[in-house]
């Protein structure tokens, strides 16, 4: 009886010390390997049960370009051996073991293509944007001044190209499963109000010859990174992604728009944590991925579309409201505006949890006026573009 007991407790140690062995040596899986495909874009999103350190590198075999992605302490997981796709850009994803301690994602590619990796955390995702060297992009360079009223008259580079903003994608924020902030008393969620809003600027906009794109149309969950990928498919100019505030003070009030960056207050982390269903931790560590991915010109970029934006919507609700309050403008780290290859601004058009605002949200002619106001920051930023 003691024997057998004994073995059995040795036969226990064994096994956790092996479980632990390969917990240590493998501390994530794969989950999934997607593609999203697009014209002259592709997004490869690799889906794991942890955070790794990873290495990507680009080589040529036999005529075929090859991009592959080292994971360390990786297991296979869920992964298959073989990834196949109907895609302008990429053929085959292949997924094998390199050594004990190293999983390889290996991206075939049919044409000469750019890349730009990052990693997105919850859930952990390495993130593989993939570009045709054919496709056309647009780098505007702006002065760096802070406010529209000090701009130098200094031509912008769109300018002496000849070149035109024509195409603007919408982003209506939440959406489907994901209704953003609701009043319950009144019934209002942040999904549809975004959504409304969206629609009439697209009008306001296409009625001025522009072309405007929405990233949803209807009731539609899509997510975070997926939306700046659509603006990056459709090549777009600008990538303006519309939401309503909240805050546990009913009492604030007001407007505020957003540009890529890192939070430099701790109202600006909390707006990008709401934004992002995320915790104040993980938007720390957001800043390894600004760091890979964001440029002083990108920022500066996105920085004036959102002066321009937020000036237009102060002014038009100052006509009809008293108390609109400028809430002005802040860098902060969004999921929806990662990646994106144009300027790109996030736009809190008012507090649903302001019993006085959350009224006037529940009215078609207040978000008239929101779009109103935010076309004619476009406008102005078109305008300082073009003319200098």
């Amino acid at each position: 009886m003691t024997d057998t007991f004994a073995i059995d407790i040795m036969s226990s140690m064994r096994f956790f010390v092996l479980f632990l062995s390969a917990f240590l040596l493998y501390p994530a899986s794969i989950r999934n390997v997607n593609l999203k495909n697009y014209k002259d874009y592709a997004r490869v999103i690799i889906t794991l049960s942890a955070k790794v350190n990873f290495r990507v590198g680009k080589i040529k075999r036999n005529g075929t370009i090859l991009l592959y992605v080292d994971m360390y302490g990786a297991s296979p997981g869920r992964a298959k051996p073989r990834y196949y796709f109907k895609s302008n850009l990429v053929e085959l994803i292949r997924v094998a073991r390199q050594d004990r301690r190293r999983m390889r994602a290996v991206i075939y590619l049919r044409q000469a293509s750019t890349y730009k990796v990052y990693y997105l955390p919850s859930p952990p995702r390495i993130i593989v944007d993939i570009f045709s060297k054919g496709k056309k992009t647009r780098r505007t360079i702006i002065p760096k001044e802070t406010t529209p009223q000090k701009q130098k008259t200094k031509f912008p580079l769109t300018r002496q190209l000849g070149l035109k903003i024509k195409r603007i994608v919408i982003d209506p924020g939440h959406g489907g499963k994901d209704p953003g902030c609701i009043n319950q008393k009144l019934n209002l969620k942040e999904k549809d109000i975004t959504l409304d809003i969206s629609l009439m600027l697209k009008e306001l906009l296409e009625n001025d010859g522009f072309e405007a794109i929405l990233t949803r149309e209807k009731d539609k969950f899509i997510p975070l990174e997926e939306r700046p990928a659509i603006a990056n498919s459709k090549n777009a100019d600008l990538f303006i992604s519309i939401h309503v505030n909240w805050s546990k003070d009913h009492s604030i009030s007001g407007v505020e728009t957003f540009y890529l960056n890192f939070a430099t207050d701790p109202e600006a982390e909390r707006v990008a944590a709401f934004e992002n269903e995320t915790s104040s931790k993980t938007i720390s560590q957001l800043k390894d991925i600004l760091q890979k991915i964001v440029l002083n010109e990108k920022i500066r970029e996105s920085k004036t579309l959102a002066l321009y934006i937020q000036n237009g919507l102060v002014q038009e609700l100052k006509k009809f409201y008293k108390m609109k309050k400028d809430m002005g403008v802040r860098g902060a780290p969004f999921f929806v505006l990662i990646g994106a290859e144009m300027p790109a601004i996030l736009v809190e058009t008012s507090f649903l949890s302001n019993p006085e605002e959350a009224k006037l949200l529940s009215t078609s002619i207040y978000r008239a006026r929101i779009a109103h106001g935010i076309y004619t920051g476009i406008k102005k930023f078109v305008k300082f573009l073009e003319e200098g």
